[in-house]
């Protein structure tokens, strides 16, 4: 009986894979949105006059201010002083903020807006990251594009504080037990989210026989609303662990500058980080044009 009472949500296998479950596929709507726009590329280019060089800029800008403005690394201070449930709830708000930014960008009610002309005549010119060639605008960029590399900056900062959080998470409730399996069934799950963006952005874009590219990014919108409905159960199951275990929730020693210099002086970190770079550097921009890639180079004959 006193085995009974002592036991978590943590001990149960359904429980945990449940918390899992969750994590899981809010990561799995984060990673749609990522693409949400890769399918229907050459509508962006007939609908709201985006050549290639404006797609991949706005593609491209997911990542700007977690590299250029170092979000990545505060999002990781921000996760050992707050906790889990904190910097997941954070990520998900984060994330759901930046593609209602992008969702406004393409849809109809932009064209012709005051946000329109502005955006129009502003950031043409970034000093310091134009000569670097890594600036998210460039003269000339359409304006709608410009509102969406801004809302895809904030989510691209939600979706990466996310993933560390869900990492921490995992950790939390399968250590000593399943966690290779867990780790990797997330990913798995999560990862399939690209593959399901490129068969539902296409279809919501041409739904009912009109086209509107909207539409794919209300799809995404939709799907993050309810990753962070997931986020928010998780969080009062995260809380229900903690009253049961009598733990305040685990959090690591607070960050110090010193420990900067022990990570950057190690080689195990610089082996992983390079390969890191390599891997991503190939598959997300060949992600971001291989739909099109195909749809220009793959002609199919009928067969009678």
């Amino acid at each position: 009986m006193t085995e009974e009472i002592r036991k978590t949500l943590r001990d149960s296998a359904a429980m945990r894979w449940t918390a899992l479950l969750l994590l899981a596929l809010a990561m799995f709507c984060a990673y749609i949105f990522v693409d949400i726009l890769s399918p229907i590329k050459d509508l962006m280019l007939t609908q709201r006059g985006w050549d290639s060089t404006a797609f991949g800029t706005m593609q491209g800008s997911e990542t700007f201010l977690n590299v250029f403005v170092f979000f990545l690394i505060f999002a990781g201070i921000i996760l050992d002083k707050m906790g889990v449930r904190f910097t997941a709830v954070l990520s998900g708000a984060v994330m759901l903020f930046g593609a209602l930014i992008k969702y406004y960008a393409v849809s109809e009610s932009f064209i012709g807006s005051g946000m329109e002309v502005w955006f129009t005549a502003h950031l043409n010119y970034i000093p310091g990251f134009d000569e670097l060639g890594v600036s998210p605008f460039y003269e000339g960029m359409p304006a709608s594009a410009k509102v969406a590399a801004i809302g895809f900056m904030i989510f691209g900062c939600g979706t990466e504080m996310g993933g560390i959080t869900v990492s921490r998470g995992i950790v939390k409730w399968f250590k000593g037990r399943e966690m290779a399996l867990a780790m990797g069934s997330e990913m798995a799950l999560a990862r399939l989210g690209v593959a399901t963006c490129m068969i539902f952005s296409p279809f919501f874009a041409k739904l009912g026989g009109s086209i509107d590219v909207s539409r794919s990014v209300a799809f995404g919108v939709v799907l993050l609303c309810i990753a962070l409905i997931m986020i928010i159960v998780y969080f009062f199951m995260d809380k229900k662990l903690d009253s049961q275990t009598h733990e305040e929730e685990e959090k690591d020693d607070p960050f110090k500058i010193s420990d900067l210099g022990k990570i950057l002086s190690s080689q195990g970190f610089w082996l992983v980080s390079l390969l890191c770079v390599l891997y991503y550097s190939a598959i997300f921009p060949f992600q971001k044009y291989a739909v099109n890639m195909l749809q220009c180079n793959l002609t199919f004959t009928a067969v009678p």
